[in-house]
């Protein structure tokens, strides 16, 4: 049912959305001590509550977000990674996004993180520049030699515009609660002709959870599908040159595999034997080197089978 009270659209700014569920927050907080050994102070826990939130679906550009939006701040974030978890060093799009950068390229790469793709493409670059509030990867990052920037990307676009050839934003973009105007401050820094790169977590991809703590409030904002690329190139004026999702990893196609097999057995053999039996059954039918065939001839992507993350290109109109 539509829901015409909720706040709107951040993305297209649509004014009804369809409310899919709540996520309590006291869920949140207790899956990531569950899920993460990650606990949070009593302060962190009442700056958000641990009340409902819902999650809704724009009825025009199916962007899913929650409502309210309660975004995490830096004392959520020191807090986050006391416990088992950790941001992966390289990232499947940091690939796709390196051959799309040409020697020369003017790059600002905003939410960096401690550099790892502005470093692997700083050579063959005429400048590199990082936006990153983090105050301790912003010290790694200058003392790597990249041009590092605390403010905001909303207020640095109003006071430098369209310097970079290539602007950059991996996994940064479902933190965020303004979409619509941290998306406009990108497409500011890109000078016509150039490009934004984007990357976010597919919310189609294989063996999402429900309550996956890292998918909902404070850290996650937003859940994405390819089609969300489509009103993001409207929202800017801009070209969508690509949508690009991540295959799913071996693992997870074994598992995707053996669920079934786990599922038939287990009421005859028990919970043991049918695992062992799910196992075997998907080594013999996703073996590594069929798994590489399938990912390297793009076919898991006809199947609706998703890795973690979709990459996309936009173009400035010049």
């Amino acid at each position: 049912m539509l829901d015409s009270s909720s706040n709107p659209c951040p993305l297209c700014g649509a004014s009804s959305a369809a409310t899919l569920s709540q996520v309590h927050l006291s869920d949140v907080w207790q899956a990531y001590a569950e899920q993460w050994a990650t606990a949070f102070s009593d302060d962190v826990i009442a700056k958000y509550g641990d009340g409902p939130v819902a999650l809704r679906r724009c009825g025009r550009c199916e962007l899913d977000w929650f409502d309210p939006a309660l975004e995490g701040d830096s004392g959520f974030y020191s807090q986050l990674f006391t416990g088992g978890i950790a941001y992966e060093t390289w990232r499947w799009e940091f690939d796709q996004a390196a051959q799309r950068i040409v020697d020369g390229a003017r790059v600002v790469e905003v939410g960096s993180g401690e550099g790892a793709f502005l470093r692997s493409v700083l050579r063959r670059c005429s400048s590199v520049e990082a936006l990153e509030k983090n105050p301790d990867a912003a010290d790694l990052l200058r003392a790597a030699g990249i041009k590092v920037s605390e403010d905001d990307v909303r207020a640095d676009a109003l006071v430098r515009p369209a310097r970079a050839d290539v602007v950059c934003a991996f996994q940064v973009l479902e933190h965020v609660a303004d979409v619509r105007g941290f998306l406009s401050a990108l497409a500011t820094i890109v000078v016509p002709g150039g490009e934004i790169l984007l990357s976010v977590p597919n919310r189609e991809r294989l063996f999402r959870q429900d309550l996956e703590p890292n998918d909902c409030p404070p850290h996650h904002l937003s859940r994405w599908s390819p089609r969300q690329f489509t009103a993001v190139a409207e929202v800017l004026g801009m070209d969508l040159v690509l949508v690009e999702c991540q295959p799913p990893s071996l693992y997870y196609t074994r598992a995707a595999r053996q669920r079934p097999v786990r599922m038939a057995l287990r009421p005859v053999t028990g919970a043991w034997m049918a695992q062992l039996a799910g196992r075997a059954t998907a080594r013999v039918r996703m073996p590594e080197r069929r798994h590489a065939r399938l990912v390297a001839e793009g076919r898991f992507a006809s199947r609706g089978e998703y890795g973690h993350t979709m990459f996309a290109v936009l173009r400035r109109r010049g």
